[in-house]
């Protein structure tokens, strides 16, 4: 028997290291880091959301067109007009936005899976959305909170609350809860009914549901464990300062970003295993990637939060957003307002082969023309090196595979002017470079350059 399970141990290991050797990918953040414009459009953002949709990121602008960006395929995306302007920013939950008629008590639920209206409401008197699915708006008027249900006809389902300030709500299959400052409704769908249960101390924050738990902050500068079974608290993290922004789940853990701007990974036991500092005060609520988690800094800096290696990469961005920021993928995308038009920004890895050139002025012939090639987060790589005269004639080539700087050198044998061109091609993506220089004949005098005696 231990024999059987000494060579299963074996082969599994093998296994392992196969596909190990095999595999090899690029980290979500692997500076260099790089902000491009990747689309342009005339108007003006309504709001300062963009969303994740059918074609790939859509935000709405002020004359009442969602229009979209296909990442996939980097080319401008459907554009769909809406039955007016829109002015108040919309409200998105899932793959439901909610936009309103800035003229009227109208309004019209778009499902952003399909990419067309679900739903046209009127007459609700909404002062406040607070949540929305495919089956159910959650609302304010100024009396009451109201379940609307548009699969029933007659499913308008009202509970006083006038004065009341209520932050968010979340859905599951069998209940809507309901969170607020001083109490946690619970609205069963089956029965068309409201349960409540009271908070122990007011709450400051919106809330984060996990399971039979929710976690949010209270007035007395705690992060909050509550069950929803056992309708109580199951611990109080007490922190610097109070927590306004609403805790979430990342890598295992809950993180929660208090006012005194740092970041706090905590167990679900409720002891703080990491504590970072921000040094500046955040722009917009955390950011979760695949692996990292993205601050937005109000001194333009981004900063790239690894937890499980504990690492922080730092960024500084180019402008200053008008949206929230938007992680697709491994990037993070925002817009940027200039002038009338709205300017679509992507941060995130650079992936291709950077070119450069020996640092020395004058480039003369006979002498070696020292360059390194350096391909940027691309897969086992192989370049193909070309040198172009100004006729286009390639006086130089060289294919070879690429690890890490490639360092190389020509001698050129006659003046003009010449261009290096690189292709690169790896087994996530092609890319491609020059640089353009001139060279000069020793004999002759250099136009432009003198000798003073």
């Amino acid at each position: 028997m231990k024999i059987k399970v000494f060579f299963l141990a074996c082969g599994m290991a093998f296994f392992c290291a196969v596909l190990g050797a095999g595999r090899t990918l690029i980290p979500e953040i692997s500076p260099p880091l790089i902000q491009e414009e990747i689309f342009a459009c005339p108007g003006r953002l309504a709001g300062d959301i963009i969303f994740p949709c059918a074609a790939g990121i859509g935000w709405v602008d002020a004359a009442g067109r969602i229009v979209t960006w296909n990442v996939e395929e980097k080319t401008a995306g459907a554009v769909i007009t809406l039955p007016f302007p829109v002015s108040d920013t919309p409200f998105r939950q899932g793959d439901c936005l909610v936009l309103k008629d800035p003229t009227a008590d109208h309004l019209l639920v778009f499902n952003l899976a399909e990419l067309k209206p679900r739903f046209e409401l009127h007459d609700l008197q909404a002062a406040k959305i607070l949540g929305v699915d495919r089956d159910y708006l959650v609302y304010l008027t100024s009396e009451d909170l109201v379940v609307y249900s548009w699969q029933d006809p007659g499913g308008i389902f009202k509970l006083p609350a006038a004065k009341e300030i209520f932050f968010d709500c979340h859905f599951s299959q069998d209940r809507i809860l309901i969170f607020s400052r001083d109490r946690l409704l619970t609205f069963w769908k089956k029965k068309g009914e409201f349960r409540q249960v009271p908070l122990p101390l007011s709450a400051v924050s919106a809330f984060f549901h996990d399971g039979e738990y929710i976690y949010y902050g209270d007035a007395q500068r705690h992060l909050v464990k509550f069950s929803l079974a056992k309708s109580r608290p199951v611990w109080k993290l007490t922190l610097g300062q109070i927590l306004e922004r609403p805790p979430f789940a990342f890598a295992g853990y809950i993180v929660a970003n208090p006012a005194d701007n740092t970041i706090l990974q905590v167990n679900e036991r409720g002891s703080v295993r990491w504590w970072l500092p921000l040094q500046s005060t955040m722009r917009f609520e955390l950011v979760p990637m695949d692996d990292n988690l993205a601050a937005f800094l109000l001194n333009r800096e981004i900063k790239f939060i690894d937890l499980g290696q504990k690492l922080v990469t730092v960024f500084k961005s180019r402008g200053t957003p008008v949206s929230k920021p938007l992680a697709v993928g491994h990037d993070l995308y925002f817009m940027l307002q200039e002038g009338k038009t709205c300017k679509l920004q992507r941060v995130g890895n650079f992936y291709g082969i950077e070119v450069e050139l020996e640092p020395a002025k004058v480039k003369w012939t006979g002498r070696s023309i020292r360059f390194s090639l350096q391909p940027r987060n691309l897969l086992r790589p192989s370049l193909r090196c070309v040198i172009l005269d100004a006729a286009g004639q390639v006086v130089f080539s060289k294919t070879l595979p690429a690890d890490g700087l490639m360092p190389l050198a020509w001698i050129p044998d006659r003046p003009g002017n010449y261009t290096i061109r690189v292709a690169a091609s790896g087994a996530n993506r092609q890319a491609d470079a020059e640089r353009s220089f001139q060279v000069f004949d020793p004999q002759k005098l250099i136009p432009g350059l003198h000798l003073h005696f």
